[in-house]
This record gives C-alpha cells, structure tokens and sequence, in this order.
C-alpha cells in the first residue's frame, strides 16, 4: 500500500466514538454507504468538523472491528477500534478471567491499556476505552494497517501475559482498507435532510396482523413500509393509527405472526433488570437480529421528568427504535424511543451520558393501542410470575418482534 504520513489529531478517537451514539433513526450524523466488500461494509461519514470513512466486520464471537481514516483539513489519521458486548473495561473483572490477568499484570491504567496487537508481526498500541466499556480505540500508523492489509488474521493480546482477547479472520481486508482509501479521496455525496435513503427500525406484534413501533421509524417513509422476521419474506405493512405526541404508531401486515407480546399489568420498578431485541445497525450487525440483556430501569421519568417515558441503561444502538423493553419474564414493560444525544451534551455541557436511553412507558402504550380498537394482550396479576433464563427471553422476543425497512426522507430524530 502506498505510504502517507501519519498525522496525530487531538481528540479524533473520542470524537469519532461519540458519533455511534446517536439517536435511533440516524439522524445526529452523516453516514452514507460506500461498499461492501465480503464481511466489510464501507461508509463514509460525517463528525463534526471530521470526515472520512471506515470499514467495520462482525465476527461469530461478536467481536466488531473497525478500520477508519478520518481528516480535518489536510491531516489524515487512521484509528482502529474494537467492540464486543461481553467487555467491560470500566470494572474490575472477574477473578481468573482474561480481563482480571490484565489488571494483574498493571495493564489497565487510566492513561490507556497496552496490548498486542499480532497482525504479520507483533505491534504495541496503547488503546482508550469507551465509557461504556464495551470499546477500546487507538490511533494507529499507516505501517501498522500496511500489516493488517497483510495479515491472515489479527490477534488481541495482554502486552505483558499475552493473554488472548480476540482473534478475528482479515479476509479481504486489503481491499476494505483500499476502498476506505478510495472513499476519503472521492468521498460520495452526502444527502441533503430530503435526500432519499434507506430507513430502518424494530417492531412487534401487539395483535394477529398488528405491529407496533415509533413514529419516527416510518415518518419519511416514501415507498411502502416493508417488515420481516429475520431471513424471512419481506410484506407490506400500512399505518392504522399514529400517535404523533408519544410516537407511536400501529400498522396492520398480512404477514402471520408467530406469537403476540404481552404488556405486563403492574408499571416498571425502579430497578428491576430488562432487556431488548431488535435490529440495530442494519446492514453492519447481524441480520437475525440482537438481544441485549444486562440493563436495568434506572428512572421512572424522562428528561425534565416527562411522564410519558422511563430511563433505562440497556444498550440501544441505530435501528433498535421500536424494540420491546421486556422485564424478567420477558412481558413488555415499555417501547424503546431513543438515546440521549452523546454529540449534543458534549458541546453544552462538556460531559459524555453514559447509558442513558428511553422507553415509552407501557400505560401509554397500552392505551394507544386501546384507543385504536385493539385488545392488547394484558396479563391481570403477576401472581406466581418467575424469572426465565434469558435464553428463553430471547426465543421469546424472537417470535413477536420484526425488522421495519423502507425508502424514504430521513425526519428529526426522537426528541
């Protein structure tokens, strides 16, 4: 590959991780799609005064690696960064595990994490950590990513015990890097606020050939509104009812329904664990969909104490707007709206929100749906109600929640 010269550039790491954490609908940043090459989707993207583009791949164990060159004026800089939900780099980890063998060896610090980075040689890179512990990112020379262009595989290791974090198979990586390259060059256009694009989100059944979901998801939509379960056939779905004040709206699908949520019959308790299924980052995740676990009800209002949502610190990510939040026995205990806008709070109060995401509280939901002639499936005690294993939550959510896609003008984000 041909050389350039590296460029350090204040803050480019922080600022590119803050331009993930967006609202549901994409609407805090440009990101327009470039390519996809084998596992590697390309895009290029808007931060701020930054731009450039990045090439990002899942892997089986869930490892996401992200490869990206980002400019302000003519400096260039390539920064790497690598997520997985099972890290968390903010606590002190288990006894025995790979995360405890770090910390033992004094190799998480304040200052960064030194680890070993095995491309066709071994590398030393001093990474950061995302607030919410689940991403690590440094800025990297153009030798280094000339050896991850090289490389068979790319290893993650302890610097000091060598102990392995991730491995992941850099199959046409070279090309990914090139279009990358290709991409800051001739970046494509990006769409005008009426510029027709793709839009996604999640939704679920509340009725025989009835879904629910957030206005905003199918707003802008142009084309007809198109829904799935996961691998499955596309059907149209049409709005019967939209409530513009909470952000809701129902839609009516021919397509069969392989179980129908039920909304639990006492309101949500500070506190009480919950999760998520739906379909964020559609494109670039999995496309049979995400289940994130691990979350909890963290307020019973919403910004300025609005009533009509609650707080939770369940991870959300683009394209999860409409996701059921689900309690322990996995009934739906709200609809997932939004994030706080990670960009906006740190240009006016200079501070990063860590975890803080909303759902529609269910009361409104539920008489949403009541006030459009729909009999929501409403449990009348919770009596002898017990926790199941996630894994059942899951398979649960699976049967009930679908992927929301159209063409269309992407609206204003949730606010």
């Amino acid at each position: 590959m041909k050389n350039l010269n590296r460029t350090i550039l204040g803050g480019m790491a922080s600022a590119l991780l803050l331009s993930a954490l967006v609202l549901c609908n994409f609407g805090a940043q440009a990101q327009v799609p470039y390519s996809k090459i084998g596992r590697w989707s390309v895009a290029y993207l808007e931060v701020g005064n930054l731009s450039g583009c990045r090439a990002a791949a899942q892997f089986p164990d869930q490892t996401i690696f992200q490869m990206a060159l980002m400019q302000s004026g003519t400096n260039k800089s390539w920064v790497i960064f690598i997520s997985n939900p099972k890290w968390d780099w903010r606590l002190k980890p288990a006894p025995g595990s790979a995360l405890s063998q770090l910390l033992d060896a004094g190799q998480l610090q304040d200052a960064g994490y030194d680890l070993l980075v095995v491309t066709t040689k071994p590398w030393r890179l001093t990474f950061s950590s995302s607030d919410d512990g689940k991403t690590l990112f440094a800025d990297t020379s153009v030798e280094f990513m000339n050896s991850v262009a090289d490389a068979v595989s790319v290893e993650i290791r302890g610097y000091y015990d060598r102990t392995l974090l991730t491995a992941v198979d850099m199959k046409d990586s070279a090309a990914a890097i090139g279009a990358v390259r290709k991409c800051v060059r001739e970046p494509p256009s990006v769409p005008s606020p009426q510029a027709e694009t793709s839009l996604s989100g999640t939704a679920f059944f509340v009725a025989a050939n009835l879904l629910i979901t957030n206005n905003h998801v199918v707003r802008g939509c142009k084309e007809p509104i198109q829904v799935r379960y996961p691998q499955g056939a596309w059907y149209t779905a049409t709005s019967s009812g939209q409530d513009d004040k909470n952000d809701l709206v129902l839609m009516h699908t021919e397509m069969p329904s392989l179980s129908v949520a039920s909304f639990r019959s006492q309101p949500p308790q500070l506190g009480e664990e919950v999760a998520t299924y739906g379909f964020p980052y559609f494109g670039i995740l999995s496309s049979n969909g995400n289940f994130t676990p691990g979350g909890y009800i963290t307020a019973l209002n919403g910004m300025g104490d609005d009533t009509r949502f609650l707080q939770t610190s369940t991870q959300i990510q683009p394209g999860n707007s409409g996701s059921p939040l689900l309690d322990m026995s996995g009934r739906v205990v709200g609809v997932v709206v939004h994030q706080l806008n990670a960009i906006a709070m740190m240009q006016t109060h200079r501070s990063v929100p860590q975890s803080i995401n909303f759902a529609i509280q269910p009361s409104i939901v539920v008489n949403f749906l009541r006030g459009n002639g729909v009999r929501p499936n409403l449990e009348a005690s919770d009596a002898g109600t017990q926790n199941l294993p996630k894994l059942d939550i899951a398979k649960m959510a699976m049967k009930f929640t679908v992927q929301v896609y159209c063409q269309g003008f992407s609206p204003k984000a949730a606010e």
